[in-house]
């Protein structure tokens, strides 16, 4: 990785660590918030808070900072792509199946909703059709839900499908 790359990467997990801590404390002293920063980030909080005000993050009011609710979208956001699927000790057999049929004018979100549900390690079993060993409907949902797309998202239980061994091998299962 590049310095500029390294130094976006800490300039962002920095946005998100500074974000975090106002949703915790439910706002927070401008003087407070600084002191309580500056030991693990050397340079840059002031920095960041200006930047965030300004594009509509946080609100500053009263010499107190509070997450606004395009702070709080980033914040769902973040959360939605550290989630994953629990996977139990021993399989029960059956495949969790997710089928969509996303209009061609909602294209981003389609894209975005099949990344992320990729990244949850769902495989592509046919076009708008993805398969997971493990249940994943609610996690799958909360990401259909933030990407208001969850009238085109269906789910399905089956206890056998076709091509099953290559989804077997794929998944290390027994």
């Amino acid at each position: 990785m590049s310095s500029k790359g390294a130094a976006g990467a800490g300039a962002r997990e920095l946005f998100v660590d500074i974000l975090r801590l106002l949703a915790r404390l439910d706002g927070v002293n401008a003087e407070k918030l600084g002191s309580i920063l500056e030991p693990k980030y050397h340079h840059g909080p002031a920095a960041r808070l200006w930047y965030m005000e300004r594009r509509g993050y946080v609100r500053r009011t009263q010499n107190k900072y509070v997450i606004t609710e395009r702070g709080k979208k980033v914040l769902t956001e973040r959360e939605l792509w550290e989630m994953t699927i629990p996977a139990p000790r021993r399989w029960d057999g059956k495949w969790h199946v997710v089928l969509f049929d996303i209009p061609a004018d909602k294209r981003k979100r389609r894209d975005a909703f099949r990344l992320h549900i990729k990244e949850l390690g769902l495989l592509l079993y046919q076009d708008s059709v993805w398969v997971h060993p493990y249940p994943c409907e609610q996690i799958v949902r909360r990401i259909s839900d933030y990407y208001f797309l969850s009238k085109c998202v269906s789910f399905a239980v089956a206890e056998k499908l076709t091509g099953e061994q290559h989804l077997m091998r794929h998944f290390n299962l027994s």
